[in-house]
């Protein structure tokens, strides 16, 4: 999604109503992203504002409020991987696995109510949208059982605007998914791809050093 009006990124950055200085961000840095992290007591809300010179990660959790540089690759790949709980910078190769294509409200609809709903009608509502048996069990598990979930909003200067992004990720003791989804009013997709924590953490720094 592409749009030139810093209030379409104030919202999209901050659905939840949080009040940011989102012009004085848009003004200067290059890229803006907002990542919200959940693993167990592990918990983050940050705002990461890459710039020419220099890349900013401030705490959006009043009770933890910071704010530090990060400059150089090094420094900036030890946070991504920080940001997202991750000690294992091993592997990163992409699994061999096809795609699920998935309705976003019909995804958050079974993520919401998985906790009441049986293993078996998990994953055969998830085989009725994606008409993939074996994929669609293997997410469903995640999704009644997961350990740790995230959210990535990612917005790109683009010439004299600026294009939107959104992800989510989700995992299990067994693996996760990373999640593409769609972040435009009439759109309602996820496209739903295996991959690893430290495949998520690599990403990101990619997407923060481009």
């Amino acid at each position: 999604m592409k749009t030139n009006d810093g209030l379409d990124i104030l919202h999209f950055l901050f659905p939840d109503g949080a009040s940011r200085d989102v012009r004085r961000m848009t003004s200067q840095a290059d890229r803006i992203c907002r990542l919200i992290y959940n693993e167990g007591e592990y918990t983050q809300d940050i705002c990461l504002q890459v710039h020419k010179d220099r890349t900013l990660v401030s705490s959006l959790k009043q009770a933890d409020a910071f704010t530090y540089v990060l400059q150089g690759p090094a420094e900036i790949k030890r946070a991504c991987f920080y940001l997202l709980n991750c000690l294992d910078a091993g592997e990163t190769a992409a699994p061999e696995a096809p795609a699920l294509l998935i309705s976003r409200r019909k995804y958050e609809e079974l993520k919401e109510n998985a906790g009441s709903y049986t293993l078996y009608f998990l994953a055969e509502c998830l085989r009725a949208e994606t008409g993939d048996l074996v994929q669609s069990a293997q997410l469903a598990r995640v999704l009644k059982c997961h350990t740790s979930d995230g959210e990535l909003r990612l917005c790109s200067r683009s010439g004299t605007g600026w294009q939107l992004q959104q992800a989510g990720y989700i995992e299990d003791a067994g693996g996760g998914w990373l999640l593409r989804m769609s972040c435009r009013t009439g759109e309602d997709w996820i496209v739903a791809v295996p991959a690893s924590k430290t495949q998520l953490s690599m990403a990101f720094y990619e997407w923060v050093t481009l």
